[in-house]
């Protein structure tokens, strides 16, 4: 019976929660975000060039 018992108890107790999740990928979201903005500030300077040269006449 004590046996039993200790088992039950030993049970409910041996399980420790492990962390969990998917990785991290924070550095991705960043290299992500940098690309993006690389690539919008590059279209408004090479949009700002056209409009110049199509207002000068060139």
């Amino acid at each position: 019976m004590i046996m039993s018992l200790l088992r039950v108890a030993q049970d409910t107790t041996a399980y420790v929660a492990q962390r969990s999740g998917p990785p991290d990928t924070e550095s991705y979201m960043w290299a992500g975000y940098a690309i993006a903005l690389v690539c919008y500030i590059g279209y408004i300077v090479l949009m700002a060039r056209r409009i110049a040269r199509s207002t000068r006449g060139d």
